[in-house]
């Protein structure tokens, strides 16, 4: 008897330990926050493209002959080329990388539109021109620093280069495919807008025409190329309108339409499921689960690789024109009047002149955060 009492005083002495333990768990606050923070360029000129290869490295492209360049996360901008309001150079924009120092750029419009390349991420020159027969293009993609895949709107092709832009050649003509319409077996042909390589060897065009949407597909590095349509996808006018294209694995894959549908596949781009969420615009994965789309000021997101997506509006001061996404952690939009917000995780008391409230993005397995 004496030991249960003495038992059941050590449990009584006990209990209010393990309450006030309890409570102390139930009241620990967040130690960290998402924010978006200005890192803005101190000139009136209007940005149109961002690529970062790395958390703090990237490029800004923008009006009158305009690329900018950082190595420390925004906090500071030096222009490689223009950042004057008042030059009369031709707009640059359609930034892409094949790795952290060969980049290339688009500057001009219509039927003139220069290819700039950098070798060494810092010095640009012209190295060719992008379109076809009348210099309109859609899209284009570089897989290394020297082979690269265009769509040309004219005469509605799929071009390829092996000597960093400087040449090209056709490689798969206008995309046509047998469909039934009404009951009735055509070849119906279709205008690609887009295009996304998730490896060396294999790479989609995504494009419509006749209600469908249509995958031009190559699996050798863009030497040849497979056309496949799905009907129903697409609205009737959808060939006037752009739809998005990125692939986190060789076979999945997400596409945004005109009509702000998301589709997903899972299978090389032979079957296409819808998902919840509405979405419209350039689509980008910092890994296989976190993935962006803006539209304008709403940000578009999924943490699950696309099987869910979320929305959230923000108040920028311009509209968002380009977006860049890093890593999970690191994020960076651009827009008009020298507009550029930097995402990232902060400290929870962390406070900046500007600084907008952000979704924290979940932490990449393994980091700790």
């Amino acid at each position: 008897m004496n030991r249960f009492v003495s038992m059941f005083a050590f449990c009584l002495l006990l209990a209010p330990l393990g309450i006030a333990q309890t409570q102390r768990t139930a009241t620990v606050k967040p130690k960290f926050k998402a924010i978006w923070e200005p890192v803005n360029y101190k000139e009136d000129l209007n940005l149109t493209d961002v690529f970062f290869a790395s958390d703090e490295t990237g490029w800004v492209t923008g009006e009158h002959g305009t690329i900018l360049y950082t190595k420390d996360g925004g906090n500071t901008w030096t222009p490689q080329l223009g950042g004057d309001p008042q030059s009369a150079e031709a707009t640059v924009h359609d930034l892409r990388f094949a790795d952290a120092t060969h980049g290339w750029a688009d500057q001009g419009g219509g039927s003139n539109n220069k290819l700039l390349l950098t070798s060494d991420g810092e010095n640009w020159e012209q190295v060719g021109m992008l379109g076809g027969n009348f210099g309109y293009w859609s899209d284009y993609i570089f897989t290394s620093a020297k082979v690269g895949i265009q769509i040309r709107q004219e005469p509605y092709d799929i071009a390829q280069t092996q000597d960093s832009g400087k040449t090209w050649k056709e490689v798969a003509p206008p995309c046509v495919a047998k469909m039934e319409v009404q009951g009735l077996t055509r070849d119906v042909g279709c205008v690609l807008k887009s295009l996304h390589v998730p490896s060396p060897k294999v790479g989609y065009d995504i494009g419509t025409g006749s209600m469908a949407l249509f995958v031009v597909k190559t699996e050798d590095g863009g030497e040849n190329w497979s056309v496949s349509a799905t009907p129903d996808l697409a609205s009737h006018d959808s060939t006037f309108f752009r739809q998005e294209v990125f692939f986190t694995s060789e076979n999945n894959g997400i596409v945004t339409t005109d009509d702000h549908k998301i589709l997903a596949t899972n299978d090389g781009g032979k079957t296409w499921q819808g998902r919840v969420g509405a979405a419209s615009g350039r689509i980008k994965f910092a890994d296989a689960e976190v993935g962006w789309c803006f539209d304008s000021s709403k940000l578009v997101y999924t943490t699950n690789g696309g099987k869910l997506w979320s929305s959230r509006e923000f108040r920028f001061p311009a509209g968002v024109k380009a977006f860049s996404l890093p890593s999970r952690s690191r994020g960076y939009v651009v827009g008009d009047h020298g507009m550029i917000y930097r995402y990232r995780i902060v400290p929870i008391d962390y406070t900046a002149k500007g600084m907008i409230d952000a979704v924290m993005m979940p932490a990449t397995p393994g980091s700790g955060n």
